[in-house]
């Protein structure tokens, strides 16, 4: 699978922080994981950790490396007590892969891929001041207010 640019920013940063936050040695054993075979230099020299995941992702963009990095990434035994949050995580990251053509699917304990559908953009519905208001307090009873007396001093 091939990714756009867009796509891959987003990958780096599920892969950086959002999903969990992952330090420069953390980044190595990630992709080390997939058949690098980085070591980390504490003394300096190593790139951001941006800049490392990027290379990295530029790398294995295309090839079946990268599959293996999205499988890994979204696990869900990494997500124990979690999978809402990897559910959303997915959700969040199929609204860009689509845009490659394709969507990552998670059916139990199994992330696959799947061919995307047609891609369907929400329509900008315009919302009146009134039916805002109507929403907005649409919960709140004033029945309690009502039936009191009200005294009046002028």
């Amino acid at each position: 699978m091939q990714l756009q640019q867009n796509t891959l920013e987003k990958l780096r940063n599920l892969i950086n922080e959002e999903t969990e936050y992952r330090s420069g040695p953390k980044l190595v054993d990630f992709f080390n994981g997939l058949g690098a075979t980085d070591t980390y230099n504490r003394g300096g020299g190593f790139p951001s950790r941006w800049i490392y995941t990027d290379e990295k992702l530029s790398k294995i963009n295309g090839t079946t490396q990268l599959d293996k990095c999205i499988r890994k990434l979204f696990a869900p035994e990494n997500f124990i007590g979690r999978f809402a949050e990897l559910d959303k995580f997915i959700a969040e990251f199929n609204q860009y892969i689509a845009f490659d053509g394709w969507q990552v699917l998670r059916k139990e304990t199994e992330i696959t891929f799947a061919k995307a559908g047609k891609i369907k953009f929400e329509e900008n519905v315009e919302v009146k001041e009134d039916n805002f208001l109507q929403k907005e307090f649409s919960d709140i009873s004033l029945d309690k207010y009502h039936n009191r007396n009200f005294e009046h001093s002028f």
